[in-house]
């Protein structure tokens, strides 16, 4: 893909993503890779696309409960709009859509947790509402493009 640059994040997991060339990659703690929308005005929401990847010995099943429970406490007039099994890598996942308010702004969070061997990764891009034709194609390449280095899963 022209234009597109691959990123590698490292321990916990060597994780690589390969993302549009306007995604300007942010330092947050407690994640392996954050990406955000760049050359947003000051002010707007930007859509981010998120990598988080942790040890867990439950179930698949109960990862994508406890996620939804979260949202349902977590945000400002969350809506379930979807969950639904995926396949990523020949892993099993879920995949949960949802949407907040933020003031006067909904959010639609599409969030993949995948199923490892021993951990489980976490992928949560959001944007509002109205950016989604914007983002939504460079956010089904950035999952589609999601790979991690098999011996440390």
């Amino acid at each position: 893909m022209a234009g597109w640059v691959k990123r590698t994040i490292r321990p916990p997991l060597d994780v690589a993503v390969t993302a549009p060339a306007g995604w300007e990659e942010v330092t947050v703690e407690h994640t392996e890779l954050v990406l955000a929308l760049g050359g947003m005005p000051s002010g707007t929401f930007r859509p981010s696309f998120v990598v988080v990847s942790y040890d867990s010995a439950e179930s698949l099943q109960r990862i994508a409960l406890r996620a939804g429970q979260e949202a349902q406490q977590q945000y400002e007039d969350p809506l379930l709009i979807a969950s639904e099994a995926v396949e990523h890598a020949g892993r099993p996942g879920r995949r949960l859509e949802f949407t907040y308010r933020i003031a006067e702004t909904t959010v639609l969070v599409r969030r993949w947790i995948l199923k490892l061997d021993r951990r489980c990764l976490d992928i949560v891009a959001s944007s509002t509402v109205a950016q989604v034709p914007l983002v939504r194609g460079a956010f089904d390449a950035m999952f589609s493009s999601l790979a991690w280095e098999q011996a440390a899963a």
